[in-house]
């Protein structure tokens, strides 16, 4: 409840300061500008990118699930994601995939970690390359690169730490909590986690979830990012969806409400401020863009939840 509130607090503080520094008459330049023979284009393109997403969720867990159940149950982490808090979403996706294969949920708390490591990965990966493709990498946005850079290093030791010196990482972290007096929380909670990892890390396993993830991003989300902008008479260029996308991403990390209102148009408005854009477009492209993954997530979420059901309700007769 605490981290709702805090959640629902900085989210209301974005919204705060945008409405103080935007007006909503920019909301004006809409009017006759909208194409709606894309929206059928921007709703096709975000079902797209659940397809590699889904792919490397049914690799991830090593093929215990059939693809139509990846499919369906990523459809339902995603869209529930928008609606409740702290991520809540994938929680509910891993409940019903152990539904789905028994598997214990130490094992799929493990994988949705290495999801979320591979993603964050990608996208600091792609808005990083995107800065540099249009010339950005310097001056005002260096430091913007460095904490790209550092996240991503950062990530890399990590790995490797768990891949090779996982029995020393035990022992600090054994130490480490035992100084602080919760040695049973890291014994119950946390070790099994970190080994689990670690064995998955090893061989071929980690190779094609790893290939997945840049692709879901780059030939799903940012097309999505892309398409936004034609729907609106707001062309953008590909490389800079790329680095809303990314932008975007980083903004909804931050602890905020469900779905990230107000952080996500701040993030995407500091996109356009880069880019050299008119930051007003940019609150109200990124409205637009919040409010069809909001409608178009949740509307493909409610339709793959009614299929999970009918296809368990069938294999319970």
């Amino acid at each position: 409840m605490r981290k709702l509130i805090f959640g629902i607090l900085v989210s209301g503080i974005a919204v705060y300061f945008l409405s103080k520094n935007f007006d909503i008459k920019e909301f004006e330049r809409l009017e006759g500008k909208i194409n709606w023979w894309i929206f059928p284009l921007l709703f096709l393109s975000n079902l797209w990118a659940f397809v590699p997403f889904s792919i490397r969720w049914y690799h991830l867990l090593e093929k215990k699930i059939s693809f139509s159940q990846s499919f369906t149950t990523s459809i339902i982490g995603v869209g529930l994601n928008m609606v409740l808090p702290a991520r809540g979403g994938d929680l509910v996706r891993l409940i019903m995939n152990k539904r789905d294969t028994e598997l214990p949920l130490t094992h799929l708390f493990s994988r949705i970690f290495l999801e979320k490591v591979m993603d964050l990965g990608s996208v600091v990966i792609i808005g990083a390359s995107a800065l540099f493709f249009m010339g950005l990498g310097q001056s005002k946005n260096l430091n913007l690169l460095l904490i790209s850079t550092l996240v991503i290093s950062g990530m890399i030791v990590g790995l490797v730490l768990v891949r090779y010196f996982l029995e020393t990482l035990r022992g600090i972290a054994k130490k480490g909590f035992a100084l602080i007096g919760k040695h049973k929380l890291y014994e119950d909670k946390l070790d099994h986690h970190l080994v689990e990892f670690s064995s998955f890390l090893k061989g071929d396993k980690l190779l094609k979830p790893v290939l997945y993830s840049i692709p879901t991003w780059i030939f799903g989300y940012a097309i999505s990012y892309y398409l936004a902008g034609l729907l609106i008479g707001m062309p953008i260029l590909f490389p800079e969806a790329l680095l809303f996308m990314f932008l975007g991403g980083m903004g909804v990390a931050i602890p905020s409400a469900p779905s990230g209102i107000g952080v996500f148009h701040a993030a995407i408005i500091s996109g356009f401020i880069i880019v050299g854009r008119d930051p007003g477009e940019g609150l109200v492209y990124a409205t637009v863009v919040h409010l069809t993954q909001f409608i178009i997530t949740t509307s493909l979420a409610l339709v793959a939840y009614l299929y999970w059901r009918l296809t368990h309700k069938n294999q319970t007769k």
